[in-house]
């Protein structure tokens, strides 16, 4: 059975959060909350928070997921993972008793690849028994957060290494892992690593083995998206770093990511996030945290 942990939220900011260039993973915020009012209502897209990681653990009761056109029903010992920004939305039922869940935030810098391997193995919308690893240390670290333990962002680095490792291994002994073509992880893979300097799409697809119609079609059927909409997705979701950790312009940014304008760069994020890149560097649709730790 689950502990009993309060109805708390923890943030956390440490000063070496800010320098990108530390291997440190980043423990946004995480907590244990109970929702009985249907004002909970979190969209992907309005929230100016991230870029961040959401894993959400359903204790009791039910909740609700929208991804794109699709509502799912998030039950008893039932996770749903998503990416903060992208196209979904997740709140409370009020025909229900009562949602109560563990959630953790977590900036992706550093273990993105872990994750993509999580949701490909998992899915987005897992059951895990609340006996499994990866909750028993989700429940230590909402635990040590409210003893005031997590005081420094190594000791907050560990916890969320553990976590996501523990639900890295969960996902790998998944009885039905959804694996991709070995062409489409590459091109993944590729684009990931040159998302600034990228290449043609028929390029990509010659490296492949592929014809171009072959490479879209493909990308499009195991990944949801085309090859050139996951590309400004890849660099939208690293501008938005670069946008909350830095003063730098949005012509900086644009050319950091590989848009050779930053009005280009400007109509391409208010496609993708629903707004500019100037009003996302403001504060609102954040978390209202019980306590918040930083150094």
């Amino acid at each position: 059975m689950p502990i009993q942990l309060p109805y708390e939220t923890y943030g956390f900011r440490f000063n070496n959060y800010s320098n990108l260039h530390l291997p440190l993973c980043h423990l946004f915020a995480v907590g244990h909350d109970h929702i009985t009012h249907d004002l909970y209502r979190w969209h992907g897209l309005e929230r100016q928070d991230g870029p961040l990681l959401l894993f959400q653990y359903t204790l009791e009761g039910n909740g609700q997921l929208d991804i794109g056109q699709q509502t799912l029903k998030i039950q008893k010992h039932q996770a749903f993972l998503t990416e903060i920004p992208s196209d979904h939305c997740y709140y409370y039922d009020p025909q229900q008793e009562g949602w109560n869940f563990y959630f953790i935030l977590i900036r992706p810098h550093t273990i993105l690849p872990f994750w993509n391997e999580i949701v490909q193995f998992l899915g987005r919308t897992p059951f895990l028994p609340p006996t499994s690893k990866p909750i028993q240390i989700l429940e230590e670290i909402i635990s040590t957060a409210q003893a005031g333990l997590i005081t420094d962002e190594y000791i907050a680095s560990t916890y969320v290494y553990s976590f996501v490792i523990e639900l890295r291994k969960y996902a790998e002994s998944s009885p039905m892992p959804k694996l991709l073509p070995a062409s489409i992880t590459a091109a993944v893979q590729y684009i990931d690593q040159h998302y600034q300097n990228m290449i043609g799409q028929e390029e990509l697809a010659n490296q492949l083995g592929l014809s171009k119609y072959q490479f879209i079609r493909s990308f499009t059927k195991y990944m949801g998206i085309t090859p050139n909409d996951y590309l400004n997705r890849k660099k939208i979701e690293n501008s938005l770093t670069l946008l909350l950790s830095t003063a730098h312009s949005l012509e900086y940014i644009a050319q950091e990511v590989g848009y050779s304008s930053a009005s280009y760069y400007i109509r391409v994020f208010r496609k993708l996030i629903g707004q500019t890149p100037a009003s996302f560097r403001s504060t609102k649709h954040q978390l209202q945290y019980d306590k918040l730790y930083f150094n």
